[in-house]
């Protein structure tokens, strides 16, 4: 047990009054802002020792956990090579760097040649992230992009490839880079100075070294995307709204333009206006444009026209609307039409032939998992690609109980052939069990819940709980990536802790319905939809009654915040990473990166009735003596360009200053290195997930007991070194 005479750290108090819609609130940690003033640094490394030694007695736990974690890295070539021209692209990981390192390889075989050592770039040593990796077709020029701090603000650099200099740096934050095909054209999109959103279009020509903006957007609720067909023979520029990501890879746009890739220097035409008042993603396939969209309802539905005149008029319909299943994405081959599909939880591809007649239909046999198309270096904005000429389509499945594996299906001869698949040391599949279960919201509407646990777990027990919510990105299991992270989940599981996802509306697993269902001043849908699951786990046996901890990252830690308000008494503990802990205030600063997005997604306190709405379960306004929380666990990233470090440092504080103790449950750390998604790479990754996860079964301690004999032996297996 850790040692109650600790006492937590709290601020001084600074108190400034509101008055907005005749409602007085008081802010008394503003200040925090300061990030130059040294009381504030001071504050938040007192914050990080009161964590450090409010767990102390979880020591040997972490250290038991990190090990585990550590030993369940997958091995190398867990990701396959993607083609671009005449050479394969590929990773390969040193002993002792820490970072991959690029190679290449010719398509008709040879020596491999370095592409790009991260481990060299100054800087990397302490963070780094991949924004782009994209070779020219002729494999001359190599733009990419970096992140050398956290905040996700991306360096553009081109380098050649002929002598390996690097001749073109675009300091300003980059986000897509498409290559024109005359192979020294390339066109990049650009962020505003004060939005988190990119607004223009640069074209770049390597060969003479200067660069114009071919197109700036003037409305700031509005983005602009760049990008490449899959034939390779057209450029898309494409104008989104901010705030619907329910089709988070291919996005509708509100207006496309397009230009011939072999005619960089020339004019872009609008194909798709504005004015329709419909979302748009547009491709090409042989003398036609393939339109999805969803003018005959949410779940989109497929076009095409001819090029020569796009125009709604000419639409002809390829495949309908069809209300519960949605179409997430296009995917083009030669002589196949694949498109991606998700009817519930479960996505399925369906190819099509030129005639129309369908072909293969390719299900997974998981009950919820997570389908990805085409291959990609894996930065933050690169884009999955595949060969156009050709009837091989690459794909990958992962959930919670199947690692990534990459699978190249032939649609010639339907046929399908498993490239590669992360082995995962130690890790046994058959000893653990996924599935779906139901709930019944407050409306009666049935919301989903994917869980995973050990087949021998004894039922009722203690279950962790993750949600999401906002801006209709749909969160589905998978194997590696967040929200999922099976590689550390599995050490709750081993003992006897369940997991689970909870697809409460607001998010977009089930459509965009499933999103406008939970928006603006009906936002608390999400919150009661997350209370219902967990009370029906508990009705089913599944969960005990005092042994549900939910958490949520970014948004998502903003519900578990507002939920636990609404149900204290519900939730053993709360774990929210990076929360978005003040909406009111954050969208009533103009100079926050995301006001305008999550305006759209929680109403405009401008608005006195929005206000009050927002009001009603706004986390950090919400705070009172007369409430006491359930244990919470909450983190922040100094570097943070999505949520500023002191949102949730704010809310720390203000929650202490409500307690008479303090708050001595509340545990607050901040990474001094790193941005929102945490470290980039070392023994700080595998450290931050067995702090919460120490938390976490910690306040679960009643509940959870030790892991089983066959659990400790599989732990065992996964810290061995690989034979």
């Amino acid at each position: 047990m850790w040692d109650k005479s600790l006492r937590p750290p709290l601020p001084r108090a600074e108190p400034r009054i509101r008055v907005l819609h005749d409602d007085v609130t008081v802010d008394r940690y503003g200040w925090l802002r300061d990030r130059e003033n040294p009381d504030v640094r001071a504050y938040l490394e007192a914050e990080n020792s009161y964590a450090e030694q409010a767990t102390a007695h979880l020591r040997r736990l972490k250290t038991e956990l990190i090990a585990e974690i550590e030993g369940r890295q997958p091995c190398e070539g867990a990701t396959p090579p993607f083609q671009v021209g005449p050479f394969d692209y590929f990773q390969g990981h040193e002993r002792g760097l820490p970072h991959p390192v690029w190679w290449r390889r010719p398509v008709t075989g040879g020596s491999a040649e370095l592409v790009l050592d991260p481990n060299a770039i100054p800087g990397a040593d302490v963070f780094y992230w991949l924004g782009v990796f994209e070779p020219s077709d002729d494999g001359r020029y190599l733009a990419f992009s970096v992140d050398l701090i956290g905040a996700e603000r991306y360096e553009l650099r081109v380098r050649d490839m002929s002598d390996g200099r690097d001749v073109w740096r675009d300091a300003g934050s980059v986000g897509q880079v498409v290559w024109a095909a005359d192979n020294h054209t390339l066109f990049f999109t650009r962020e505003r100075p004060d939005r988190r959103q990119h607004h223009q279009i640069v074209r770049l020509n390597v060969g003479r070294g200067n660069s114009e903006v071919v197109f700036e957007e003037a409305n700031e609720r509005l983005a602009v995307l760049v990008r490449r067909s899959q034939s390779g023979a057209w450029l898309f520029l494409d104008v989104l709204t901010t705030s619907d990501m329910s089709s988070y890879v291919q996005r509708g746009a509100a207006e496309v333009w397009c230009l011939p890739a072999d005619e960089p220097g020339g004019q872009w035409r609008r194909i798709v206006m504005r004015e329709l008042g419909h979302q748009i993603y547009a491709e090409h396939w042989y003398d036609r444009f393939l339109f999805r969209v969803d003018d005959a309802g949410p779940y989109w539905r497929l076009v095409s026209a001819p090029i020569d005149d796009p125009s709604p008029s000419r639409w002809e319909e390829v495949v309908p609307h069809r209300a519960g299943v949605t179409i997430d994405e296009i995917h083009v081959l030669e002589q196949h039409l694949v498109l991606l599909e998700r009817e519930g939880l479960r996505p399925r591809l369906i190819s099509r032939n030129r005639s129309g007649r369908v072909g293969a239909v390719i299900v997974p046999d998981e009950p919820s998992c997570t389908i990805r198309v085409g291959l990609s270096a894996g930065g933050c904005y690169s884009a999955a690609r595949h060969p156009f000429r050709s009837s091989k389509l690459t794909y990958s499945v992962s959930s919670f109980v199947t690692p990534d594996t990459f699978i190249e299906h032939d649609f010639a001869n339907d046929r399908s052939v498993v490239l590669c698949e992360a082995r995962v040391p130690g890790y046994d599949a058959t000893q653990y069990l996924a599935t779906v279960v139901m709930a019944e919201a407050e409306d009666g509407v049935q919301v989903p819940i994917s869980l995973v646990a050990r087949r021998d777990r004894t039922s009722p027990g203690p279950v962790l709980l993750s949600v999401y919510g906002c801006y209709g990105i749909p969160r589905l299991p998978s194997f590696l990536a967040w929200p999922s992270s099976m590689t550390a989940r599995l050490s709750l599981l081993d003992r006897e802790v369940a997991f689970g996802i909870v697809h409460v509306r607001g998010g977009g697993e089930l459509g965009r319905p499933w999103h406008d269902a939970a928006t603006r001043d009906q936002k608390r849908i999400t919150h009661t939809d997350l209370i219902s699951a967990t009370e029906g786990l508990i009705e089913r046996g599944f969960a005990t009654r005092d042994g549900v901890v939910i958490e949520g990252k970014s948004g998502g830690g903003g519900t578990v915040l507002a939920t636990a308000v609404f149900r204290p008494n519900l939730f053993r503990a709360v774990v929210a990473e990076v929360p978005l802990a003040d909406i009111i205030d954050t969208q009533l600063d103009s100079t926050m990166p995301y006001t305008l997005k999550e305006t759209a997604e929680y109403g405009d306190p401008q608005d006195a009735y929005e206000y009050r709405y927002l009001r009603s379960y706004d986390p950090y306004y919400n705070l009172s003596p007369e409430r006491s929380l359930p244990p919470t666990y909450v983190d922040a990233a100094l570097d943070d360009g999505q949520v500023i470090y002191y949102q949730p440092a704010r809310y720390v504080a203000q929650r202490r200053s409500c307690a008479t103790d303090r708050d001595p449950d509340l545990v607050f750390r901040i990474r001094m290195v790193g941005g929102h998604s945490g470290p980039s790479h070392g023994p700080g990754i595998a450290e931050q997930a067995a702090f919460r996860m120490a938390w976490v079964l910690d306040q679960l301690r009643s509940h959870a007991p030790p892991p089983s004999r066959k659990a400790r032996s599989a732990a065992r297996r996964s810290t061995d070194p690989v034979r």
